[in-house]
């Protein structure tokens, strides 16, 4: 039984995709192309077909060549166009800097190859490429057009008229009633062609413009029931599939760290309380989960899914609590997180205070967490991020004693963050790895060595069962037994592994993708508790 789940579960991972993230496309990776380390930044376009730009910072390996090729999901390497050269960085050492082109939409990846002194190296990169935007073109843009276009109609039909009359007629000669006849009939005639090819050309440009809209992508929305009976607070999430792109692909969707979806509960306008939730499926488009303890007011819900072609979307919407929650006698799902941040300034708690509250740092302080360790932001300076510049957040954790504390794995990795700007705007859930999943990378790579526009979807009932099979199997193991089996899974490298049993630091790379005040919410486990920091950053 277990050989079987864990083949089934390779397959599964091997379809997993990377983020599709509100407000937030960047992609940041940190990883190793053979014997180089590598940080990636991929900044992929709003359109597509369209250009990503890609930069790789190489922290050794000395003089080295580095490429990028574009690599479709449903294509696989073999149908891949050639790499592209990137080019270094005038004045940044070990920097590189280029673009790729992306010509279809959906799963996708790039791989980064680095060829240097020390050998050759490989390291893909997941990509989710999907149009989001249409843009329109500027009034004065337009204005001149419709000018030069109304000039260019009028020589047109002028020469035209001209060439049948004026252009074989001698000079000096007066122009004979038929060639008068002609010349009148050349320019209905050039005027009508004319024509024909202006509406030939808008209605050519309007079906483009019409079809592109059809598939720009529209983020799905899920609408929310809660329930409260017997002293639980029962949340049910129902996603709305009447108009959706993608309605006839939810049965296909797979676990990302043992879970068919993630879902962050934040309370605006202060991002005070948060909750990280992992609701069971009850059928396709149908998801129950139960509330913590929670103040009444307005929430931002956001829910994470990856389907198995390697798409992976967010669903965004809001969620309000008339009343404060109380107790859900214990029902919730024991990866199931809840914490209420304070401001720097205030140390009376407004709701009914437990172990859950902490009070938010600022740049530079640490946050007491409810078990009473202490989390600090490293290397992050004192003063305003930037927006548009990849950085690595880190993070260490002291006990009581303040030692360096041993942190455990949650959900197969290291820790977990949320940043979320004040507006809503801004969201991603990222791991120590990147904005990515890590199985992702391994079923991309793995997807490159199989010939070009083999996949096919399988039958959509028996897939959901068996993944529901799975996911059951995952939920009744131990949690060091699930730890050790889903990173196994994921092909997490042994010293990491091991690191994460001994090390008090966490790191995550990433891209803020505009100035604003962010909150960064920071989970990781220690002695079976999933605790949680939060801090708060401004970004220029």
């Amino acid at each position: 039984m277990r050989r079987t789940l864990s083949l089934l579960l390779i397959l599964l991972l091997k379809m997993s995709g990377g983020y599709a993230h509100v407000g937030s496309p960047d992609i940041a990776m940190e990883g190793a192309a053979g014997p180089y380390h590598l940080l990636v930044s991929v900044i992929p376009p709003e359109v597509i077909p369209g250009t990503a730009t890609v930069t790789v910072f190489i922290q050794n390996g000395g003089s080295v060549h580095v490429g990028a090729q574009p690599v479709f999901f449903y294509s696989g390497r073999n149908g891949a166009p050639s790499a592209d050269p990137l080019q270094p960085v005038p004045g940044q050492p070990g920097q590189f800097k280029g673009i790729v082109w992306l010509m279809t939409g959906g799963s996708s990846s790039i791989l980064i190859s680095v060829s240097g002194s020390l050998g050759r190296g490989d390291l893909v990169v997941p990509v989710v490429a999907i149009s989001t935007a249409e843009k329109k073109l500027p009034a004065a843009t337009g204005y001149s057009l419709v000018i030069l276009g109304l000039i260019l109609f009028i020589l047109l039909v002028t020469i035209i008229g001209a060439s049948v009359s004026e252009g074989i007629t001698r000079r000096g000669e007066q122009l004979p009633a038929a060639r008068r006849r002609s010349k009148r009939i050349a320019f209905g005639v050039a005027a009508l062609f004319s024509s024909l090819i202006v509406y030939g050309g808008n209605s050519w440009w309007s079906s483009w413009a019409n079809n592109y809209r059809r598939y720009m992508f529209k983020p799905m929305h899920a609408g929310y029931q809660l329930v409260q009976k017997d002293g639980a607070n029962e949340l049910t999430l129902t996603i709305d599939t009447f108009q959706s792109q993608r309605r006839s692909t939810l049965s296909y969707i797979v676990p990302d760290h043992g879970k068919l979806m993630h879902l962050f509960v934040m309370r605006i306008p202060g991002l005070d309380a948060f909750a990280h939730l992992h609701p069971s499926r009850l059928d396709s488009a149908r998801f129950r989960t139960w509330l913590p303890p929670m103040p009444k007011g307005k929430y931002l819900v956001f829910a994470d899914i990856v389907y198995n072609n390697g798409f992976a979307e967010t669903m965004k919407d809001t969620l309000t609590l008339k009343e404060d929650l109380t107790d859900t006698l214990h029902k919730m799902d024991p990866d199931d997180t809840y914490a209420y941040a304070l401001p720097n300034d205030i140390v009376d708690n407004p709701f009914r205070g437990d172990n859950n509250t902490i009070v938010c740092g600022k740049a530079g302080t640490g946050v007491r967490m409810k078990d009473g360790s202490v989390m600090v932001p490293e290397e992050m300076g004192n003063g305003n991020l930037e927006s548009n510049t990849i950085y690595t957040l880190r993070f260490a954790v002291f006990d009581r004693d303040k030692q360096p504390a041993k942190l455990e794995p949650y959900l197969g990795m290291k820790g977990h963050a949320v940043i979320t700007r004040d507006d809503g705007s801004t969201y991603i859930h990222i791991h120590p790895v990147g904005t990515y999943s890590v199985a992702a990378q391994a079923g991309l790579l793995q997807r490159m060595g199989q010939p070009e526009n083999e996949y096919h979807y399988p039958d959509r009932i028996a897939f959901r069962d068996s993944i529901d099979r799975v996911v059951g199997q995952i939920r009744l193991m131990s949690e060091p037994q699930r730890n050790d089996y889903l990173m196994k899974q994921m092909n997490m490298p042994k010293d990491t592994m091991a690191g994460m049993k001994t090390d008090n630091m966490v790191s995550f790379p990433y891209t803020f993708p505009q100035p604003g005040l962010y909150r960064i919410w920071v989970q990781v486990k220690r002695n079976g508790q999933v605790l949680t920091a939060a801090f708060d950053r401004s970004v220029k």
